[in-house]
């Protein structure tokens, strides 16, 4: 009974706050994950595998996985890609697979302006089979969904300078079980603006702001900074929509290899305190065709 109604408080807070689309909080350094138009940019080949665990402790909290990669190709004016994702809420389960494709344009003063498409599949599942529930409620029936999803974004950038928006998901997904319709995706779009001061030789200063909009909820946003000693350590501090308090840590591994951590505080205002969330991320590029760069460590 205990997680019945915990199962159902967590639904009415998804409500409240509308969180459809997973969150990340380590998208400054795998853009890709909100703007396809990253395809390729990094010049390299790029992967990584990052876990989310959100509200630790509360029953049935949202809980994601997902594994990214791309390459740059003719020389490094393009680049394709691959998301693969899992996200669990409660009864809830949503695979994605995103195929991505990037298309990068020199411009003057060494910016450059990005475009990237997307395209794939999202399945949706629920299975009630674990909560207390009127079997012969049809609101609680289990169902299994197929919808294609298509996006799109672009960037303009340079070294010390990144502009990101973003549709990842331009069709609006629907169900026939209107009671869950919670669990479906609408229309998002994602706005990111990133400049780097280079404060020192070692030090670098990174602020910056992330905006996501999504057609059946309030806009939410995250303010944040981060500092990088030596182009291999990173420390860095966040908000989200000051009801959410985080830091963030990474570390490069040599020239190939980095690994990171986000801990994260609710206020008073979400599911309270208690329940922290943690996200880990390993990611590697390496050098797989003869015009990649994947010693160099780039800002973005």
């Amino acid at each position: 009974m205990k997680k019945t109604f915990s199962f159902l408080f967590l639904l009415s807070s998804i409500t409240v706050v509308a969180q459809q689309d997973p969150l990340y909080s380590q998208y400054l350094t795998t853009p890709l994950l909100i703007n396809p138009a990253y395809s390729g940019y990094s010049r390299n080949l790029t992967g990584s595998v990052a876990y989310r665990k959100q509200w630790a402790g509360f029953d049935g909290s949202p809980e994601t996985f997902n594994a990214a990669g791309h390459v740059a190709l003719a020389d490094n004016r393009m680049g394709v890609g691959l998301i693969m994702l899992q996200d669990k809420i409660g009864s809830d389960n949503t695979t994605e697979m995103q195929l991505t494709y990037g298309y990068h344009v020199p411009l003057k003063n060494t910016m450059q302006l990005s475009f990237g498409l997307q395209g794939g599949f999202v399945n949706y599942r629920t299975d009630y089979s674990g909560l207390t529930i009127n079997p012969d409620d049809p609101k609680f029936s289990n169902q299994s969904e197929l919808r294609p999803t298509i996006g799109a974004g672009m960037m303009l950038s340079n070294e010390k300078f990144l502009f990101s928006i973003a549709m990842p998901k331009m069709l609006k997904r629907s169900t026939d079980a209107d009671s869950m319709a919670t669990g479906l995706y609408n229309q998002n779009f994602y706005v990111l603006g990133a400049y780097v001061w280079q404060m020192s030789y070692r030090i670098k200063l990174k602020p910056w702001v992330l905006l996501r909009g999504e057609a059946s909820a309030p806009f939410s946003y995250d303010v944040g900074v981060a500092m990088t000693a030596d182009n291999s350590y990173t420390l860095a501090l966040f908000t989200r929509d000051l009801g959410t308090l985080g830091c963030m840590a990474q570390i490069e591994l040599g020239d190939h290899f980095r690994v990171g951590y986000v801990f994260e505080l609710p206020t008073g205002q979400s599911v309270g305190a208690r329940f922290t969330t943690h996200e880990f991320i390993i990611a590697a590029r390496l050098k797989a065709l003869k015009f990649h760069d994947a010693g160099t460590i780039r800002n973005f």
